[in-house]
């Protein structure tokens, strides 16, 4: 009779730990055993498993097709999340609900926060340069002569890249790891290669520019100014009128570059 109403009261509790909702929370779901194991696995480690298991997901008839569209539409969830309500915001409960999934879904593909933070990073990393290729794709004719049209096209499409969902729920993610070590280090090894990707994609977009010795520096003077506008100027007065006025003064530097270095004719 004594351990009957010991395991009664251990119900009791657990049903007073669930949520508003009525969904157990996410510590009290995983236990201590799962808790202790993460955190004893490194950050590496975790985002390995993650990006992993999405590849283990992806082969075998329907049910593996359902997981695959599952887990993608959870980490989109989580790019909106980031965009609308910000990274310290955004909960685990907040994902699935934006992604029409159950809890049970969503712990069964991202059994903690910081696992689902591994896969968005992961995710945001392929999509971003896919999203700069699409975006500068047929810019750069290397059989025509470079212009400054195709110079302002560039620069305008830079900007566009910058102005995307992806670029946003990235700064979100990099403001966060400022004082977030974990993070910080999850994102470490990405960040890494996204530049070495990125300078690669660059030269692949745009051959004229490819063999100038200043490409790194036309390269970050696009990006630095492109972002920093993008963080800046949401909130200020005059917004087009300011960006239009910069954007200008980016073409004007690129075409200098490229004159002294290679060649450029025409004007609009």
């Amino acid at each position: 009779m004594g351990r009957r109403r010991a395991k009664t009261a251990h119900r009791g509790d657990e049903r007073a730990e669930r949520n508003s909702d009525g969904i157990a929370t996410e510590e009290h779901m995983q236990g201590n055993k799962v808790s202790e194991q993460a955190s004893q696995a490194s950050l590496s480690e975790l985002r390995v498993k993650e990006v992993r298991r999405g590849d283990s997901r992806s082969g075998g008839g329907w049910q593996a097709e359902k997981s695959a569209l599952t887990r993608q539409a959870i980490l989109d969830a989580a790019i909106r999340c980031f965009v609308d309500c910000g990274y310290n915001t955004t909960t685990t409960a907040m994902i699935s609900a934006e992604a029409g999934v159950s809890r049970g879904a969503m712990m069964h593909h991202f059994p903690s926060r910081m696992a689902v933070m591994a896969a968005v990073v992961a995710h945001l990393h392929e999509l971003r340069l896919s999203e700069y290729r699409s975006l500068m794709a047929d810019i750069d004719d290397s059989s025509k002569q470079l212009t400054r049209a195709e110079i302002r096209k560039s620069v305008l499409a830079a900007w566009e890249y910058v102005n995307l969902p992806s670029f946003v729920a990235h700064q979100e993610l990099q403001f966060a790891a400022r004082t977030d070590a974990e993070l910080r280090e999850l994102m470490q090894s990405f960040e890494l290669d996204f530049e070495k990707q990125f300078l690669k994609t660059v030269k692949s977009v745009f051959p004229h520019w490819k063999s100038l010795k200043s490409l790194q520096a036309a390269h970050d003077l696009v990006q630095f100014v492109m972002r920093g506008m993008a963080i800046s100027l949401h909130q200020l007065p005059d917004n087009e009128k300011r960006v239009n006025h910069v954007v200008e003064l980016v073409i004007d530097e690129l075409a200098r570059i490229y004159e002294v270095e290679g060649e450029v004719e025409g004007a609009d």
